[in-house]
């Protein structure tokens, strides 16, 4: 059993890049793949949002905006996950689509058709994004965060229980470098195997 753990920027593009490597990895060895989408939120991540975004990140009230938007992001993701892995990581994906691909504004009627969309129980949905549960859920994401060392959206953490204790951290996820982990662990049946590139450098924790 292979459990991944990808921490992601909700509003980042690369990441979303990253959770569908994920996602298209998994599909064809879903028993054997454990994976979780964990939202990072610290200040080194939102000084990158604003330089992608061409802003000033010197500018403490964008600082301020942008952090509150990314966390409140995260507790509509928390609270949708309250309602099931699947229909959570529907919730992030959607989301993430009208936010990031489709560039289109937050707003809370945003959030509700998402949700709507993916088939949240929209009472139960609004009453968890503004619950301390959800809070509790995000400081206990970043607490893994700091106790994994990670510090940068898109990186993942990687273990194989069957093999060993140590996990591999991938700086930045690719479809090549899961395809040939996955291969190494014996994960993927060597028939099934098309030519791939060698995965980049990994390094162990």
């Amino acid at each position: 059993m292979l459990e991944v753990y990808l921490f992601i920027n909700p509003l980042g593009s690369r990441c979303m890049k990253s959770e569908k490597c994920i996602l298209r990895l998994a599909d064809p060895i879903f028993g054997d793949i454990s994976y979780q989408f964990i939202p990072l939120l610290n200040p080194q991540m939102i000084d990158q949002h604003l330089k992608a975004t061409n802003q000033d990140c010197h500018n403490l009230n964008l600082r301020n905006k942008q952090f509150n938007l990314h966390y409140r992001i995260i507790l509509d993701y928390k609270a949708a996950l309250f309602q099931g892995k699947k229909k959570g990581r529907l919730f992030l994906l959607n989301l993430q689509n009208q936010l990031v691909k489709q560039a289109q504004p937050y707003s809370e009627k945003l959030v509700l058709e998402v949700a709507k969309h993916v088939h949240l129980d929209l009472a139960m949905f609004k009453e968890d994004r503004q619950s301390e549960l959800a809070r509790r859920a995000f400081q206990a994401d970043q607490r893994l965060a700091s106790e994994m060392n990670v510090a940068a959206p898109s990186t993942a953490i990687l273990y194989n229980a069957d093999v060993s204790d140590c996990g591999l951290m991938l700086p930045d996820v690719t479809y090549q470098a899961l395809y040939e982990i996955c291969e190494n662990n014996g994960l993927i049946a060597k028939q099934a195997l098309a030519h791939q590139k060698s995965a980049p450098n990994l390094h162990i924790l």
